[in-house]
């Protein structure tokens, strides 16, 4: 699949009935006020709907991939926010100083991650004490679409690669049978 094409499956509007960015939103320990990393953040699926619930706050808007920052950056100009910085990263470094972060917004990408405890401990350094994430991610069960089954990870397993990272953790639920979403503190 070409990068254009998993770009406008990312950005589905069928996407909606399984992870609408609203729903979980409503769940996310967000303020208005607060600056948030949406760290993978690909075409900026959850992007603009976090930064328009920002009204006072910012969001910076991450990935490794520099056609997805083109994406996203392209999206953000075009609904005109500017309360959204999109910058490229890699794997462990983010272009963020150390506890600037309100909140982390991690959507499908801790599985991704070669050394998923060392992504998250970098996730954690840049979130002040008492500050949250959230992770998105996939039930470890086969389904039509998502990543391969050994890839997946259930949220026992998501729990104890955050405690290794240092996070604290708050609560988890289902989304969609599917799909789940995680809080966990920086304590």
């Amino acid at each position: 699949m070409s990068n254009e094409e998993f770009i406008k499956r990312l950005l589905s509007p069928d996407r909606m009935e399984g992870a609408d960015p609203f729903v979980v939103l409503s769940f996310c320990p967000i303020n208005v006020h607060d600056t948030v990393a949406d760290i993978g953040c690909g075409p900026g699926y959850f992007t603009i709907p976090l930064a328009k619930f920002l009204v006072s706050g910012s969001v910076h808007a991450l990935d490794r991939e520099p056609d997805m920052v083109a994406a996203c950056r392209d999206r953000i100009q075009q609904a005109r926010l500017g309360n959204v910085q999109v910058q490229q990263c890699s794997d462990l470094e983010f272009p963020i100083p150390q506890g600037s972060l309100d909140g982390a917004f991690l959507a499908f990408v801790v599985h991704e991650n070669s050394d998923q405890v060392q992504f998250l401990k970098a996730v954690r350094e840049l979130v002040q004490p008492k500050g949250w994430c959230t992770v998105l991610e996939w039930h470890r069960k086969p389904t039509e679409q998502g990543p391969p089954l050994e890839s997946r990870l259930e949220p026992g397993r998501l729990q104890d690669l955050a405690a290794q990272a240092g996070f604290s953790y708050r609560d988890h639920r289902d989304l969609n049978g599917e799909q789940y979403m995680m809080t966990l503190r920086n304590p």
